[in-house]
């Protein structure tokens, strides 16, 4: 872990639901930022995020791929002394969604970390995930996972045996790996004005 140097100054919670115009956010010295991304019906959105010195950035993206989608997130890290943390949790009812997830940290930058995870579920379509961590100097602690798997067919035989239908079965599964990166607070705005799952 990286330990920060001076005392962050301010710290700024992004919460975003279903939006479409890309993102772009400048975190100076000394600040935190975390964002909260969720889209239901994800397509095409470009999110940018550039670091400058002694900062931690926390970006959850969390979305549903029903048509063809690509997320393009691009992380700059030019200072030295930044926590950058990247995860992506998604699922593909349909068609094709690709993230291409780009991290890059500038030559002469030092103690910083980097954090890049993927996961993703196919339902009835097709996830590609592309981590790529682009690294010019040998001062960092950088890491990407990225995994594609699918329902698991126990948790779901598991909750039928507890009198839950399938449909409901495959609803609360989708909903705890979606909403996993979130606060309550966040999942309580997601939820606003929904009907309650059978």
């Amino acid at each position: 872990m990286v330990m920060m140097n001076k005392i962050l100054t301010n710290k700024k919670v992004v919460n975003i639901v279903n939006e479409s115009s890309d993102l772009y956010y400048q975190v100076n010295d000394n600040e935190m930022l975390v964002i909260n991304y969720y889209n239901d019906n994800q397509k095409k959105i470009n999110i940018e995020l550039r670091q400058s010195a002694n900062s931690y950035v926390v970006l959850n993206v969390s979305s549903i791929i029903k048509n063809d989608a690509l997320v393009n997130i691009s992380s700059y890290v030019t200072g030295n002394d930044n926590r950058t943390i990247i995860n992506v949790r998604t699922i593909c009812e349909a068609n094709e969604g690709t993230f291409n997830v780009i991290v890059k940290a500038n030559e002469n930058t030092k103690n910083n970390e980097i954090i890049e995870d993927l996961k993703g579920i196919n339902e009835n379509g097709n996830i590609i995930f592309n981590p790529i961590l682009e690294v010019d100097t040998n001062e960092i602690d950088a890491q990407h996972f990225a995994t594609i798997g699918s329902f698991d067919k126990n948790e779901l035989f598991y909750l039928q045996t507890k009198g839950i239908s399938l449909k409901s079965a495959y609803n609360l599964l989708k909903k705890s790996f979606i909403y996993n990166l979130f606060s309550d607070e966040f999942i309580d705005l997601l939820n606003k004005g929904k009907e309650k799952d059978e």
